[in-house]
């Protein structure tokens, strides 16, 4: 379909004479407007319109005004400008609003026709090529939050549940409960009969779930025989005790398996909206615990509770240690190097913090990072992090200017993206270790870029000072494609979830090929992480990844260490 904006009263009648017979057999249709404000009511209206041609001059809205309007359509939509005013200016103003091209009045049809359709092709190309990237998405999407056996939740949009449930717990005061269960017939079944019957036994448990007769709830399954079902209403604890009974007595319940019957009891670990810790991952991690107790106690089902784990006196006094450690610079700077698939040489390094305590080795970086991001001392412990990468960077850049690694990554989280001062403490940075923005990569999680959606303006000034921009662990949240075209993005590190059995599993084998594609065709890099077999480096490679990070090159090392990485590959290449 095709919108004709314009005020002049012969035009309609003109443009139907002239494609009467294309109108007839159903090649075009036009639709008319008089001026840019009746157009964009009507471009509100419908999606079905693919081109425009518009006039300038026009009362009310004129047609460069109009121009200005078109991009708050995310359809693929062109406009073509015809007018009497054809000079320089007009042309230039016109293409710079977003005009696919600019013919001049009187009309010539022949030209028009052509052009036409050509601007109807580039059309059609564009949609089709919008809704080949939207499906692989929801592909990408259903592979991801979706168990590919029983259609239920899995793992990951479990955690996503869980973190509504807490939202809904903040503003509505409904309370929520988590179980995980698992059926003891399982492991039997698979060894002795096999994984055909074993998966039937898991359908047949996911559909028993799905239709127990409990209102509220989201069922989970998250590996081998392990289920959870999300309470997202629960009015008391005697209506959660009913409801933990009749899951019991759902799998006393004999299950037909073809020609054998299975009964079995369950285990249940539980957990209550009241924890201590309100990240969706401590909710499940608390339902770990409470069913490993169940498995081992004659009760089979086992509420958590804060006393299975110690973890608020030990969690206050790390908080305490951290400021000081970052405070006094005990949080060291660890780096692991990021390589070419295609030559083997180190393209870069991601910078990582590593806190080393007396009396211990090590505090792992997935227990202080979290409580540094809860407490808002990711900010110092950032700002710390990224002066030392650049100025490490600067360093290596003189001591090796002809093979130095051309990038540095750092990790910034939501606190950090929002902050103030970001942009001068990087600026600063950079400035100090005599590097330009060419040199620094700053690594984003994709959940802080869909639940940061003001950040876009600060990432287009990142940017601005060429400084790259990567999704990082993509896969385990879910973009939209228009949301992912607006992001001033450089590109994609593939979670380690999905690397670490690419070899043996065809979900991570086809979710990781999906990523690659659409990366491809977004035009962005690719980095996978947690690469540790050759097997890995061959079948990525052969899926046209770029780079990638891993045990298999080496992990997490100090600066000296690093510096003999690279001191290593210069001598290899002036062998």
């Amino acid at each position: 379909m095709i919108l004709v904006v314009d005020d002049e009263g012969e035009i309609q009648r003109l443009f139907k004479q002239i494609f009467r017979k294309r109108i007839r057999n159903g090649e075009l249709g036009f639709q008319f407007a008089q001026n840019g404000v009746e157009a964009l009511q009507m471009l509100r209206e419908s999606d079905a319109i693919d081109m425009i041609l518009t006039d300038i001059q026009m009362p009310k809205m004129d047609g460069l005004t109009f121009l200005s309007h078109l991009d708050e359509f995310e359809t693929p939509i062109k406009a073509v400008v015809i007018s009497a005013f054809g000079d320089m200016k007009n042309i230039r103003t016109a293409m710079n609003r977003g005009a696919f091209d600019f013919l001049t009045k009187p009309i010539d049809f022949e030209d028009l026709e052509i052009t036409i359709n050509k601007t109807l092709s580039f059309v059609n190309e564009l949609r089709a090529q919008k809704q080949q990237l939207q499906s692989t998405l929801e592909r990408l999407h259903s592979l991801v939050f979706y168990d590919q056996l029983t259609g239920l939740n899995n793992r990951y949009g479990l955690l996503q549940e869980i973190a509504k449930s807490i939202e809904a717990k903040h503003t509505k005061e409904t309370s929520f409960a988590l179980l995980k269960l698992d059926v003891e017939r399982y492991s039997i079944i698979k060894s002795g009969f096999g994984h055909a019957l074993s998966d039937r036994l898991l359908i047949e448990i996911a559909r028993r779930l799905e239709h127990c007769d409990i209102p509220a709830k989201v069922v989970a399954r998250l590996e081998n025989n392990e289920f959870a079902i999300l309470l997202q209403q629960v009015e008391s604890p005697s209506v959660l005790e009913s409801y933990i009974q009749k899951l019991h007595q759902l799998f006393n319940l004999p299950m037909k398996l073809g020609e054998i019957s299975v009964s079995s009891k369950t285990h249940i670990g539980a957990v209550t909206n009241d924890l201590e810790d309100h990240q969706p991952e401590s909710f499940l991690r608390a339902a770990d615990t409470a069913i490993e107790y169940a498995r081992h106690s004659r009760n089979c089902t086992i509420f958590f509770n804060e006393s299975m784990q110690r973890k608020a006196a030990h969690r206050l006094n790390i908080e305490v240690d951290l400021q000081e450690a970052i405070e006094t610079k005990q949080i060291l700077v660890y780096y692991q190097p990021i390589v070419s698939l295609t030559t083997g040489k180190i393209q870069g390094f991601e910078a990582l913090a590593r806190w080393p305590i007396p009396n211990q080795k090590w505090i792992s970086p997935l227990e202080f990072i979290p409580l540094a991001e809860e407490t808002g001392l990711i900010i110092p412990l950032g700002k710390l992090i990224l002066s030392e990468a650049c100025a490490q960077m600067g360093r290596w850049k003189m001591q090796f200017p002809d093979i130095c690694p051309s990038i540095i990554s750092v990790n910034l989280s939501s606190l950090q993206l929002i902050n103030e001062t970001l942009l001068e403490d990087i600026d600063r940075s950079l400035s100090l270790a005599g590097l330009t923005g060419e040199s620094l990569n700053l690594e984003i999680t994709e959940s802080v870029l869909m639940e940061n959606t003001e950040a876009i303006n600060v990432l287009s000034q990142l940017r601005q000072r060429h400084i790259g921009i990567s999704v990082d662990d993509f896969g385990t949240g879910y973009s939209s494609l228009s949301y992912l075209h607006s992001l001033p993005i450089t590109s994609l590190k593939i979670d380690r979830a999905f690397i670490k059995d690419i070899h043996e599993n065809t979900n991570s084998l086809e979710i990781t090929s999906m990523i690659i594609n659409l990366s491809n065709q977004l035009k962005l890099k690719v980095v996978a992480e947690g690469i540790d077999k050759e097997r890995h480096t061959d079948i990525l490679r052969d899926l046209d990844c770029d780079y990638g990070q891993g045990f298999l090159f080496s992990r997490p090392v100090d600066a000296a260490t690093a510096t003999a990485l690279i001191s290593a590959q210069e001598f290899c290449l002036n062998r």
